[in-house]
């Protein structure tokens, strides 16, 4: 089982390590007595962070069990993450089977 942390394309590098923080705090606080979720923390934790274009975010936002997460003061608020109740390999959407890890797009 992983957990999919999916984060829109646009969002500046520097800012993505605190939207993810936020996010899954948030999102914990959401799947905390969910059953999967449960099982996940205690038999996975796999986990992965993902960049997204528009299109895919959109579909991600739309399935069910998602956390949809923003970061207040530097992007307005807009809803710029998305993470979704982990699942099992064979049950993950496409749409999450075939994004693309993140990394900065800024190399230093």
């Amino acid at each position: 089982m992983r957990l999919y942390i999916a984060v829109l394309d646009d969002v500046p590098d520097y800012i993505v390590p605190t939207l993810v923080a936020h996010g899954m705090l948030s999102a914990h606080l959401k799947f905390v007595d969910n059953p999967v979720y449960q099982d996940w923390i205690q038999n996975s934790f796999k986990k992965c962070v993902v960049r997204v274009n528009r299109k895919e975010f959109d579909r991600i936002a739309a399935l069910p069990d998602v956390f949809l997460g923003y970061e207040s003061t530097t992007l307005g608020g807009e809803k710029c993450s998305a993470i979704a109740l982990p699942c099992a390999t064979d049950q993950l959407p496409n749409v999450l089977k075939f994004a693309k890890l993140w990394k900065p797009l800024v190399t230093t």
